[in-house]
């Protein structure tokens, strides 16, 4: 208040004061003295507030009053209005502009001028951003017309309190010309943009395509609509990909989560599960350590908006409304603020205590006072201009004027509170299991102090509880191999997209839910709930830029002009600069456009004839509309992986490296496991080996898998049944290989091998016999035969050891066997072929017209003691009488 001082010995000085808005004009009146009178002015919403108030040592008589926002309209001249007249590349570069008053507030202008005359000094009172610095040059301008000499300040301010206007009126500073320079720069390159496309837009579209509205452009607009067109191209052209797992669960019904994750190759998972397969499990680790749930960081703009559209169902348009509102009531702070940390200068203590009485939260704040207060977390961010929003009034839910600005206040002060909180505190276990070489793990979580979350109920930290084990426990296990499906991207929220346009710098903290508004108001958009979704309209607009290479829907453009602008406001640069350079950026974008109309208006009809079905209406974020598959993914909580988070993990589960299959010639695969040591894979063969044994081709020695595939189906056993391949299998219980068909559940056709073969690998020979293919095997120690190692033909028949062995199986697998005579029938019948007469169904070593075939004397007389099988061939049944096995037959003629 010493810039007063001087003026004394002149006695009372008279001040103009000039606020925003009439709300804000009002509640600085009544501040500074309650006995102030109003007086009428030629605007009626405008009123005059007079009263004396002491500056330092100077005694004033303070006269405040207000605009409504811009004095000022930035447009062409009237001979520009005619769109069809003028090249819209001359609207962008050449035409004039003129910055004028507007016709709606000349009242305004006319009480500016008459005050200042009869004033010598001006304070303005505008918001204290960009917007308010270019509002408080337009309001100096017109009161310097008529009052050359009058002095001007300027305050600041954040909040509509004794102590803040108080604080502004002793550090009164000059406007700063850079900051309203850049609003400048920004009208007139948002003005000539905009206008020039739009004209373009529209005179090239809309009666092309009988369009009802203005195909409207603007430099932020677009880039906001490119956001949500984006991901509804994301979401229209995903295709799922399948995924594994293996499922852990515990005796208790807990389950665990594989280390692994979930891997995209069913052969991989098959072969860890085999390898893993048991029924019990180690516990390796358990651990328990305090955890903190961090409290929020003080409240800016842009989190404001997100909360707001996110927990409030309030658009961020309707949010900043109801902000601004109590902001002019005196109620909150400014609203519009970068900064996301309090000044060490703020007094928190004090704030917290406007509340105590209140009688909701009132209780909770005394306890902040007396012994729970903690300092609030400093963001990133500071704006230097106004501290983060909070409260500096108490309003109880009966003051509020509706609901939804209730919802708002509240908001903010339970924000508030929670800031000057402690966080969370909890315990969390977590247990570790080793299964085998793979580990699986859980953790458990138990709230031990709720603190800012007793206040906050816009955020949780969910509770759950583990089972109580201990190192070195072997519990009961049950594992499965479980399957999913990856999601597309979820609907674009009103809360992703303020976070996406703040990364990308379209618009600012003051302006992003306008520019949100915008697309929706020209149809380009369309908000159901919290969705936003683009019209036919808007996807058309931006994917026939996309498709003819215009970037003019991405967000780097805009994200350059904004910086320009900040370089502008900091001094830097000079207004005309980054104009100049901005719209010769533009012009050359607009030439080609208009080179290739013709272009653009083909692909736009394709656009629109391709999305005549497109339901902007549906409502995709309700779970009914969605597939099965994705509602039960839901409800198992898993996390869906991105594509990047997908090629991730295929790197990190298996890399390819050089050594090639001796089998299949197929190049391996590693797999890091557990212990530290790596798996070598082949796909194809399924089979594995550790990296520490020789890796070399001549010597590669393998350990077959439970799990094996046939690698040519050509020469693959097909099911009698259902025609699918039969997959070598292991029991789970005995260990013991089977037959089994791919076909399964839904066919369950199998044929048990004998118990004593330990392992077995397919190889390239055919038996002579049937011309099946061979199997190498291998029998364990008990087995009956001479020989540990035998090339097999899988059909009892045609091999001795095999018939052998079979003989020795135990009646349970003999049982099972009864139906392996039916698929040796539909073999014979369609693979078994006589080189004598071409017949199919018996060998040349039958073929005589005497001689019944072997198919057909196998299907003689079925009907006689089933339970028996014949040990030459494992058919069922007797064979007619007099009559010997075929196979037998066969095996004496080769002799």
């Amino acid at each position: 208040m010493n810039k007063f001082k001087t003026a004394i010995k002149f006695g009372k000085i008279r001040v103009l004061n000039v606020a925003e808005k009439p709300s804000v004009a009002r509640s600085i009146a009544t501040v500074l003295a309650r006995d102030h009178t109003i007086e009428e002015t030629k605007s009626p919403y405008n009123k005059l507030f007079k009263f004396n108030f002491k500056l330092g040592e100077q005694d004033a008589e303070m006269w405040m009053t207000s605009v409504t926002g811009h004095l000022k309209n930035l447009k062409y001249p009237k001979q520009y209005q005619k769109w069809d007249k003028w090249d819209p590349l001359i609207i962008l570069k050449d035409a004039e502009i003129e910055n004028v008053i507007s016709y709606e507030k000349r009242f305004l202008e006319e009480n500016l001028q008459r005050f200042a005359k009869q004033c010598s000094q001006l304070i303005l009172w505008l918001d204290c951003d960009r917007e308010g610095e270019n509002i408080a040059f337009e309001v100096l301008e017109v009161c310097k017309a008529t009052n050359p000499q009058i002095k001007v300040h300027r305050a600041h301010f954040s909040a509509v309190t004794y102590v803040d206007i108080k604080k502004a009126l002793e550090n009164l500073q000059q406007p700063d010309e850079n900051l309203s320079n850049s609003v400048l720069a920004r009208q007139e390159i948002d003005l000539r943009i905009g206008a020039s496309f739009t004209r373009f837009q529209t005179l090239l579209l809309q009666q092309q395509f009988n369009l009802s509205s203005i195909v409207s452009y603007g430099p932020c607009q677009i880039p906001t609509l490119g956001f949500v067109v984006q991901r509804q191209k994301e979401i229209d052209s995903f295709v799922k990909e399948k995924f594994w797992f293996i499922q852990c669960v515990d005796q208790t019904g807990c389950e665990y989560n594989w280390s692994r994750g979930n891997i995209f190759d069913e052969m991989i998972v098959l072969l860890l599960f085999e390898r893993c397969f048991t029924e019990q499990a180690q516990v390796t680790d358990v651990q328990q350590k305090e955890v903190q749930k961090w409290k929020p960081y003080p409240l800016s703009t842009i989190e404001f908006e997100k909360l707001a559209s996110r927990k409030l169902k309030v658009s961020a348009h309707k949010a900043m409304d109801l902000a601004e509102k109590l902001y002019n009531r005196g109620y909150i702070s400014y609203p519009r603020t970068e900064t996301n940390k309090f000044p060490p200068t703020i007094n928190l203590q004090n704030i917290i205590r406007d509340q105590i009485n209140h009688p909701v939260w009132g209780q909770y704040a005394q306890n902040l006072i007396h012994s729970n207060f903690d300092q609030p977390r400093a963001g990133n961010k500071d704006d230097k201009a106004h501290p983060p929003i909070h409260p500096v009034k108490m309003m109880s839910e009966s003051d509020a004027q509706t609901t939804q600005e209730w919802d708002i206040y509240q908001l903010i002060t339970r924000h508030f509170l929670a800031c000057c909180s402690k966080n969370a505190k909890g315990s969390e276990t977590t247990i570790n299991l080793q299964v085998k070489e793979e580990s699986f793990y859980k953790q458990g979580l138990i709230i031990t102090e709720k603190n800012f979350l007793e206040i906050y109920p816009y955020d949780e930290w969910s509770q759950s509880s583990v089972p109580k084990y201990n190192i070195g426990d072997i519990i009961q296990i049950n594992l499965k191999v479980q399957n999913g499906k990856t999601s597309p991207p979820k609907p674009l929220t009103e809360a992703e997209l303020i976070g996406m346009m703040d990364k990308n710098g379209i618009g600012t903290d003051a302006t992003i839910h306008e520019h949100i508004n915008t697309i929706q108001e020209r149809d380009y958009a369309i908000k159901k709930g919290q969705i936003i979704k683009p019209t036919k309209l808007g996807l058309a607009l931006v994917e026939s830029y996309e498709v003819l290479g215009f970037t003019l829907h991405k967000p780097h453009l805009r994200a350059l002009m904004e910086q320009r602008m900040n370089e502008v406001a900091q001094g830097v640069k000079q207004k005309n600069e980054i104009v100049e350079a901005t719209i010769k950026e533009m012009s050359g974008i607009l030439q080609e456009l208009q080179q290739k109309k013709n272009l653009i208006i083909q692909t736009f009809g394709q656009y629109l004839e391709a999305l005549k079905d497109y339901d902007e209406n549906n409502d995709d974020e309700n779970p009914q509309n969605r597939e099965p598959n994705q509602q039960l993914q839901q409800q198992q909580q898993r996390n869906k992986p991105t594509k990047k988070e997908q090629q991730q993990q295929q790197q990190q589960q298996q890399q390819n490296f050089q050594q090639k299959c001796n089998t299949c010639g197929t190049q391996l695969v590693e797999i890091k496991q557990t212990n530290g040591s790596i798996l070598e894979v082949c796909l194809q063969c399924r089979q594995a080996q550790e990296k520490s044994q020789p890796t070399n081709t001549s010597n590669f020695q393998t350990k077959t898998f439970k799990t094996q595939t046939n690698h040519n189906n050509e020469e693959t056993f097909k099911c009698n049944q259902c025609h699918k391949q039969m997959k070598i299998r292991q029991s789970k219980i005995k260990n013991s290989y089977f037959f089994g068909c791919l076909g399964y559940p839904q066919c369950n056709q199998a044929i048990f091998l004998p118990d004593s073969i330990k392992s077995i690998q397919r190889t390239e020979k055919k038996c002579k016999k049937c011309n099946s293919i061979l199997f190498q095997t291998e029998y364990s120690e008990n087995s009956t035969l001479q020989q540990k190692s035998q090339l097999l033909c899988l059909f009892p028949g045609c091999s001795e050891g095999l018939k052998t062995e079979w003989r020795n199986q135990s009646k349970e697998s003999q049982q099972t066997n009864l139906n392996y005579s039916k698929t040796k029938q539909g073999y014979i019948k369609q693979q078994v072929q006589c080189k004598k007469c071409n017949g199919f169904g018996h060998l040349e070593d039958v073929c005589n017209n005497n001689t019944k075939t072997m198919i057909s004397l196998i299907e003689t007389n079925q009907e006689d003691k089933k339970d028996k099988l014949c040990p030459s061939c494992g058919v069922t049944g007797r064979h007619p009488k007099g009559s010997t096995c075929p196979m037998k037959r066969v095996k004496k003629k080769n002799q």
